[in-house]
C-alpha cells in the first residue's frame, strides 16, 4: 500500500474516525483492567473492533436523528467501524512501543514471573513477581516461602488449590536458590 492510497483512506473515512478511534482505545483498556482483567487475550484482539462499530453506529445515529440508518446502511457502518477498530489498535500499538515506559525487571523478578505464569491473571504477573522477588530477598528468618504463598494467594484469587500455592512458593525458592548458587 502506497503513502497515497493510505492518505486517501484517511481523507475518506475522515476525522471521525480517528477520534472515535481515540475514545475506543481509552475504553479498551479502562475495560482490561478493570472489568474483563481475567478474560483471555485471544478474545480481547477483538475488543477494540466490537467497540470500535459500536461507537460508530452510535456517533451516525447521533449525527443523522435516526435509529432507521442501522438497518439501511449498515454495510457503512460495519465498515466504519472496523476502521475505527483498526485505528484504535494502532494507537494502542504505539503507544506501547513509543511513550509508555517500561519497567526493567531484574533477573530474580524475570524468573518469578515465568513461574507465575499460568497461575497469576496475566496483567499481574510482573506486579506478583516483584513483590514475591522483594519478599524472598528481604527474608531474614528463613519463611520467605510462607510469606511468598500469601503473596501467591492474593494474586492466584482461589485460581488453586492451597497445595499447589504452597508447591509454587517452594519451587520459586528453590529456583532462586540454585540461580543465585551458580
Amino acid at each position: 500500500m502506497t503513502i497515497i492510497k493510505i492518505i486517501d483512506a484517511f481523507t475518506f473515512y475522515g476525522v471521525d474516525v480517528l477520534l472515535l478511534a481515540a475514545l475506543t482505545a481509552a475504553v479498551t483498556q479502562v475495560l482490561k483492567i478493570s472489568v474483563l482483567k481475567k478474560l483471555k487475550k485471544k478474545i480481547l484482539t477483538f475488543l477494540p473492533f466490537v467497540l470500535g462499530t459500536l461507537f460508530y453506529a452510535i456517533y451516525e445515529c447521533v449525527c443523522n436523528l435516526s435509529i432507521r440508518l442501522l438497518l439501511i446502511d449498515y454495510v457503512t457502518i460495519i465498515e466504519h467501524g472496523i476502521s475505527v477498530g483498526a485505528v484504535a489498535t494502532l494507537l494502542y500499538v504505539l503507544h506501547e512501543q513509543f511513550i509508555r515506559e517500561k519497567k526493567g525487571c531484574t533477573q530474580t523478578e524475570q524468573v518469578v514471573a515465568t513461574l507465575l505464569e499460568g497461575y497469576v491473571p496475566t496483567d499481574s504477573v510482573e506486579k506478583a513477581a516483584k513483590e514475591v522477588a522483594a519478599a524472598i530477598e528481604r527474608d531474614v528468618t528463613g519463611n520467605g516461602a510462607a510469606r511468598a504463598e500469601e503473596i501467591i494467594g492474593m494474586y492466584c484469587e482461589g485460581e488453586i488449590t492451597e497445595r499447589d500455592i504452597k508447591l509454587l512458593s517452594k519451587l520459586i525458592i528453590e529456583t532462586l536458590a540454585h540461580i543465585t548458587a551458580v
